[in-house]
């Protein structure tokens, strides 16, 4: 009988080594993080449960050191795109948000870490921290109060709207703002990769800048948790910088070079955002698939009337075409040598924005479609299809939100000039 490990994962191009991986975490899944599934819902200001479950994940099994340079303590693992991929499905199939807060630790540092352009100086002084025995978090701060998706926009916006600003005086930058809504903010995070303009109102590509703040740095306050309608796994609080000092070597590469190599993170956004959905759908099929068939109407399996056969045959659908869109893109970005453009390429960003709509449109349809057969049951906690479709929504909003990757997705296949 088919398992979620049947819908499209390519043998030939995810490794034995990186699917044992995966089913090691699905496995530590479900012994450590399902019985406590529905609590750590409750847990979202203390986040008692999830501190401990966090250090399991990113310090135990390796992946806050997976990407870094070995020479820093770290794996240094190849084909970054698949094994996050991996990553992101069989931890958002526990619980997205839990997986956001693990891939977010590591996700802001992408332009520092990664080959091609890895900066060996921040490499050597942080990749002990997050390579060491302890839990060590990172935090992307990006998104502002008053420009919210324009970070992401900078095709149109080109950073003009960006207001935390970093001034250099002597051999420190001097960071100024207010960042909202970044993953392991508040008092999760211990380094902040942040967004930052050298120029205020600025469209000047240079002006843009990646800078290293430790959370413990003087002049950072930080807000308290969110209480959101779902992903109660991620902090997310307000961040502060009031006259932040840092040295002048924590800016992660330079002008022009931070956002051609930030343009590489944010594809890997969008293309781990549609692995989360992926994992998503795949343990909604798992919770489906076993009510129907335990569930009997009329002398036969809920499974077998023919209105029911639709929708579970839909749920399918959408995790195999989602599976196998990601799967092609995850190939492009991994192996420039065979499609002919660098991963950092911003035609990278445009045409996965596409999968990113697409991949968060399924996954909010295939948990609607559960629940609307479960009816009342898949209302009801008991069963989890509430909790992903609570959690799944936000997948859709972030990183832009769906205006802005139909527009971007457009721009790319259409040549768009004034949008």
């Amino acid at each position: 009988m088919p398992t979620i490990d049947d819908f499209v994962r390519p043998a030939e191009w995810v490794s034995e080594f990186v699917s044992d991986m995966g089913r090691a975490i699905r496995t530590w899944g479900q012994d450590r993080y399902m019985p406590i599934r529905q609590q750590i819902d409750e847990d979202w200001q203390e986040h008692a449960l999830v501190k401990p479950l966090l250090k399991e994940v990113l310090v135990d099994f390796g992946i806050n050191s997976a990407f870094f340079p070995a020479e820093a303590g770290g794996m240094d693992m190849p084909e970054v795109m698949t094994i996050a991929n991996v990553f992101c499905e069989e931890l958002a199939r526990i619980d997205s948000g839990f997986a956001v807060a693990c891939i977010c630790s590591v996700w802001g540092l992408m332009p520092m870490i990664l080959p091609e352009h890895r900066n060996m100086e921040l490499c050597m002084e942080f990749g002990p921290k997050f390579c060491g025995d302890e839990l060590y978090l990172g935090c992307h701060a990006m998104t502002e109060p008053s420009g919210g998706a324009d970070v992401e926009n900078f095709g149109r916006i080109q950073g003009r709207t960006i207001q935390t600003t970093a001034t250099l005086d002597g051999d420190e930058w001097v960071i100024n703002g207010h960042k909202i809504w970044p993953s392991n903010s508040g008092y999760a995070g211990n380094l902040y990769v942040v967004v930052c303009t050298t120029e205020k109102g600025s469209s000047d590509p240079n002006d843009f800048a990646l800078i290293l703040v430790p959370a413990d740095s003087k002049g950072v306050a930080v807000g308290n948790p969110y209480h959101k309608c779902g992903m109660s796994a991620d902090v997310n609080t307000d961040i502060w910088f009031d006259h932040v000092r840092v040295p002048k070597r924590y800016r992660i590469h330079g002008p022009g070079d931070d956002l051609k190599y930030w343009k590489r993170a944010i594809s890997m956004g969008n293309i781990g955002s549609a692995a989360m959905c992926v994992g998503i759908m795949k343990n909604v099929y798992e919770i489906i698939k076993g009510w129907t068939t335990e569930r009997v109407v009329a002398g036969k399996p809920l499974k077998e009337h023919s209105l029911v056969a639709g929708m579970l045959s839909e749920v399918a659908m959408h995790i195999e075409s989602t599976s196998a869109w990601m799967w092609m893109y995850t190939r492009e970005i991994d192996h420039p040598e065979l499609y002919g453009w660098e991963p950092w390429d911003e035609r990278f960003v445009l045409k996965t924005r596409g999968l990113a709509l697409f991949a968060s449109n399924a996954v909010e349809r295939a948990c609607s479609r559960a629940m609307d057969h479960m009816g009342s049951y898949g209302y009801a906690r008991e069963y989890d299809i509430e909790k992903h479709w609570r959690d799944q929504k936000v997948i859709g909003l972030w990183m832009g939100g769906k205006g802005l990757k139909t527009l971007e997705n457009a721009r790319y296949w259409y040549d768009l000039e004034t949008l």
